[in-house]
């Protein structure tokens, strides 16, 4: 009876020991696995800041087109293609060559599908997250303010699209700020590249 009883203690400790390793085991894992998350998040929303800043390079040229050929007497129009594009051409009063560009749509479904991700794994890149969301929100906006105001369906509009060229380039500037906030935040550099897809 008594080996019994000094068995007992032994067998206790060892399951108690084999438990906090198991633990401990587990523990590390998750860590690693968060550091990987963390990293992979990063990663993603540089790429969608990135994709953005391509955006804002493409409205902002647009836009400084607007301001500089109005006074020539040129008229804008933006085209929808059935590939789903967007198509802003300029018609100059003297010839009736058109030239332009296309008009880069604005990216949030990274932000989108990780923002409750990141609020849970890491707090001080969650309060950058959020002010580069609202900016994209605010991108989002001015791009279709943009079309709105080069063909509005109210013709008094019309008058205000010198007043929104002024309004867009502000905006834009501010929406660049946030964006690059987190971009830095991402990837300890200031926002210089972009990507068109």
């Amino acid at each position: 009876m008594e080996s019994l009883f000094s068995i007992l203690p032994v067998t206790v400790l060892v399951a108690i020991g084999i438990f906090v390793l198991k633990e401990l085991f587990e523990g590390v894992r998750r860590y690693r696995g968060d550091i990987r998350k963390k990293k992979a998040l990063r990663t993603l929303l540089a790429r969608e800041c990135e994709l953005n800043h391509w955006t804002i390079k493409s409205i902002r040229h647009i836009v400084e087109t607007i301001r500089d050929e109005s006074e020539n007497g040129a008229q804008f129009e933006f085209i929808f293609p059935k590939n789903g594009n967007v198509l802003f051409r300029v018609k100059h009063s003297d010839s009736d060559s058109k030239s332009g560009s296309a008009l880069a749509g604005t990216h949030r479904a990274v932000m989108d599908k990780n923002l409750l991700e990141v609020a849970t794994l890491d707090n001080k890149l969650y309060s950058v997250l959020q002010t580069a969301y609202d900016a994209t929100a605010q991108l989002e906006h001015v791009r279709q303010s943009l079309i709105y105001f080069v063909d509005p369906e109210d013709e008094q509009d019309k008058m205000h699209l010198d007043g929104f060229v002024h309004y867009a380039l502000d905006e834009l500037q501010d929406v660049f700020t946030k964006i690059e906030c987190l971009y830095k935040e991402c990837t300890d550099k200031g926002l210089e590249t972009y990507r068109l897809r």
